[in-house]
């Protein structure tokens, strides 16, 4: 292809070639300029990309360092120092890929015929998640991965109830007031670095947006936000509540919204749950005619359904479910607030006051597609620092409600749900629940373990039904096997592209243990790191200048696959993650179940056509064309000029795409997955039951 972005980055002349980016899990579409003797010298942005628009964070354009690093694994490896430990040399003998693979395939099988449960896998390729769900074609539930830890194990799933997505973020194509809490949403981190940058420059020039920074430290987002706010580590969630106490107390919510497009009106009684009639419909008061009527009565208008007050309805005491969140806020003034989080209270009421009013409540937009809704130009944005702790999910919540608070959900302006990856451009993402309620979905990677006293996974995921990805409880459990009834020792390890030794938390000392205590450690990886020095064998994976791949991981404002293709041959004797776990997988006998996984996980389930045959191994390259022609038909050939299939986000998807639904402004499903799990507690006579915070799990 011609140069599409002329730059004077050589005097040697080559080609450039569209890829992708993978220097973390987000893909931004970049070109790659190669030198006619096959030297890469130059990575810039894909301009024709709308997400990242050109531009490309210092981590990709480091993509030529890594790929050129001189301690890359160039070939199979072998332990031979049976001594195992930070620092500790493990003095590598080069291997055949043959013996590599009889190794690794010869230690799984051996504890996958014992007990699939000592397989602890540890794989993290979140640009291909056929990886990354490569344990279940061997009947294993453990993981090991640093994700939970590192990313938004409280976060994903609150973005599932309230917007049946992934992630979430700010709309800066319309947004006047940013609020950024413990994230770099625009300057550093979070969804796509490079793309959000662009937006939120683009708004801070083009319409002077403001952006409030909250968090402890003068971050890189801080000293270039207009305002920074200090606040006392883990006190977020209170700092959100003392401005939902502002807005909730000064009228500043947006009650038409909350009226006719949450469940803020349904009628919560003493335990905590709907009331209902005799067909589980819900009870909602109609203060016009003062009395209660189902949610879906002919009868009712919006106008007149009560956020407030306190009703009997066939002999139960209830309540607005908006009516509990104000008795909740009661004890929640700025001043109250001040004490915990150190903001002053001054501060949090003027930073609500500001909010409200930007948020222009009331006001309306017509768009692109002829629809006229509501314009909220006014959102609160927040990730890992301000929810990555003990009540995260509580926190999050807390979060969502100031934007719920003011009627921003997925609107204009507004604060947004963002999905993983459509698959493909028709899917949408939402779909209605009971009651007229969008259907949460807190378990966007799959749903978790079924419950089971003893357990039969490490991370105690099943204990969590509200939770995703808490691989830090594995050290929890191996410390405590007695408490928690383990009949199984994970003595087994595959990793691939994860350093859970670097990333997760606990004490170092006892990870380092935990490593030297497993019998067999293999790691699919392109360099050395602390991961990878307790390895027993390597098996070295191309680097992402040398592969194939299509992927959509979590991009707002655009959709679409972005492509990723070879711009050299291996340099060394590496092969692909597909390569690896596809011969893995004929060795251990699971060809046919690991190509099941994969048609169901990439979705090539939806087109027949697509599907992979059981008994045939895949290339990269050719799992690479089917994600691309899932999603808008288009074969390899077409990518591999174009190099994306990136467009800016149907509006039908990204603006109120749950129109006709009400949104989750109280979470009864909470209520529903604790009461759940206690019963196969009890049922199963779980000792540990009476030591199990049950109190954490609030609606």
């Amino acid at each position: 292809m011609t140069n599409p972005s002329p730059t004077a980055n050589s005097l040697k002349s080559g080609r450039w070639v569209r890829s992708t980016c993978k220097m973390c899990l987000h893909s931004c579409s970049n070109i790659i300029h190669v030198t006619d003797d096959g030297i890469i010298n130059k990575i810039e942005g894909d301009p024709s990309n709308p997400s990242n628009n050109g531009k490309l964070c210092p981590k990709g354009n480091s993509a030529i360092m890594r790929h050129y690093d001189p301690k890359r694994f160039k070939e199979p490896l072998k332990r031979t120092n049976p001594e195992k430990g930070p620092g500790v040399d493990p003095k590598w003998v080069p291997i055949s890929w043959d013996e590599a693979f009889e190794i690794t395939a010869r230690e799984i099988k051996k504890s996958l015929d014992e007990d699939p449960r000592k397989i602890l896998p540890s794989l993290e390729d979140f640009q291909k998640m056929h990886i990354w769900f490569w344990p279940l074609a061997i009947g294993c539930h453990n993981f090991y991965q640093s994700g939970g830890t590192m990313c938004g194990g409280a976060y994903h799933p609150m973005n599932g109830y309230i917007h049946s997505s992934f992630g979430c973020a700010n709309d800066a194509k319309y947004c006047n007031y940013w609020i950024n809490n413990g994230t770099g949403d625009g300057f550093s981190s979070h969804l796509h670095a490079a793309a959000q940058s662009n937006w939120v420059a683009k708004a801070r020039i083009d319409r002077g947006m403001r952006v409030v920074s909250v968090e402890p430290r003068l971050s890189i987002g801080s000293a270039k936000a207009d305002e920074w706010v200090p606040i006392r580590p883990a006190t977020d969630r209170h700092f959100a509540m003392g401005m939902s106490h502002v807005l909730v107390n000064e009228g500043l919510c947006d009650f038409v919204f909350l009226r006719k497009d949450t469940n803020a009106p349904y009628l919560v009684g003493p335990d905590g749950y709907f009331v209902r009639d005799d067909n589980k419909q819900i009870y909602v008061w109609d203060s016009k005619d003062d009395c209660a009527k189902l949610w879906n009565d002919p009868t009712l208008a919006s106008e007149n359904l009560a956020l407030e007050g306190n009703y009997t309805v066939n002999g139960v005491a209830c309540r607005p479910a908006f009516q509990v969140y104000k008795d909740i806020l009661a004890d929640c003034s700025p001043e109250e607030m001040e004490k915990v989080t150190t903001v002053p209270a001054d501060t949090i009421r003027r930073i609500a006051r500001e909010f409200a009013k930007a948020a222009q409540i009331g006001t309306n937009i017509t768009i692109e597609d002829g629809r006229t809704i509501p314009l909220r130009p006014a959102a609160y944005n927040y990730y890992r620092g301000a929810q990555g702790r003990k009540l995260g999910a509580q926190t999050n919540q807390a979060f969502k409600l100031v934007n719920i608070l003011i009627g921003n959900i997925d609107t204009p302006g507004g604060h947004m749900g963002v999905t993983i990856d459509d698959g493909q451009v028709d899917n949408n993402h939402v779909a209605m629940g009971e009651c007229g309620q969008l259907l949460g979905t807190p378990h966007q990677l799959g749903h978790m373990p079924e419950f089971a006293y003893p357990t039969n996974e490490y991370h105690l995921a099943s204990h969590f039904p509200n939770g995703v990805n808490a691989p830090h409880l594995n050290l929890l459990v191996h410390q405590n096997r007695e408490y928690f009834g383990v009949e199984f020792t994970p003595d087994v390890i595959v990793n691939c592209h994860s350093n859970p030794v670097w990333s997760i938390q606990g004490p170092r000392e006892k990870w380092i243990q935990f490593l030297k205590e497993m019998r067999f450690i293999v790691c699919v990886d392109v360099v050395p790191n602390e991961m990878t020095d307790f390895a027993d064998v390597i098996l070295p994976s191309s680097d992402v200048l040398e592969t194939w791949n299509c992927t959509m991981i979590e991009p707002p404002h655009t959709e679409g696959q972005c492509f990723r293709q070879p711009v050299t041959e291996p340099i060394y004797n590496t092969k692909s993650e597909e390569e690896i776990f596809y011969e893995l997988s004929e060795r251990l006998g699971v060809l046919e179940a690991y190509n099941s996984v994969i048609n169901m996980i990439l979705g090539f389930e939806q087109k027949p056509e697509l599907k992979l045959d059981l008994d045939k191994k895949y290339t990269d390259r050719e799992i690479a064309r089917r994600k691309g022609l899932l999603w808008n038909g288009k074969d390899i050939d077409w990518y591999m000029e174009h190099g994306h299939s990136v467009t800016e986000r149907r509006l039908d998807k990204w603006y109120r795409p749950w129109e006709g639904m009400r949104l989750n402004f109280y979470i009864e499903d909470m209520l529903k997955e604790r009461d759940g799990l206690k019963a196969k507690m009890e049922a199963m006579k779980t000792p540990y039951i009476k030591d199990w915070p049950f109190e954490d799990f609030q609606p």
